[in-house]
């Protein structure tokens, strides 16, 4: 083999090693790092049972609240509401809190934490009186 021809080998594998590795960073960065709350976006299927309210069950959808906010998410339908009202939660981890949020007359407040497929919420919903609720949801 002769140089030339050594050389030009040597440059066609360093051409290969650069594109091979560029290709492998490009796959790596398909992928979107995805956030804690991204696992709670969704529309939930839920079913509660409040000390003053007894048995219901509604459909909650729960949405990004900003990009701004990564670990923000807004409710909507909360506690059968409706669409057009929206609750709030700080998300950490499975876990979220939804501080005292006024929604039209009722004060609402509680935490939920998602294991595996199943959403928990504990909050209290308060006007005149108030009524607390366990309540368990699923897509």
């Amino acid at each position: 083999m002769n140089k030339k021809s050594f050389i030009r080998i040597a440059m066609l594998i360093s051409v290969i090693s650069v594109i091979a590795i560029s290709c492998a960073k490009e796959e790596g960065n398909d992928s979107i790092t995805s956030l804690p709350r991204d696992k709670f976006i969704g529309t939930w299927h839920v079913s509660a049972d409040g000390s003053l309210s007894g048995h219901q069950t509604w459909d909650l959808i729960i949405e990004p609240a900003s990009a701004a906010a990564a670990e923000q998410i807004v409710m909507k339908n909360f506690d059968q509401t409706g669409n057009d009202k929206t609750v709030y939660a700080t998300v950490s981890g499975s876990n979220l809190e939804i501080p005292g949020t006024v929604v039209g007359a009722v004060t609402v407040e509680g935490t939920g934490n998602l294991n595996g497929a199943t959403l928990t919420l504990d909050y209290t919903s308060t006007d005149s009186q108030t009524d607390t609720v366990h309540a368990t949801a699923t897509k």
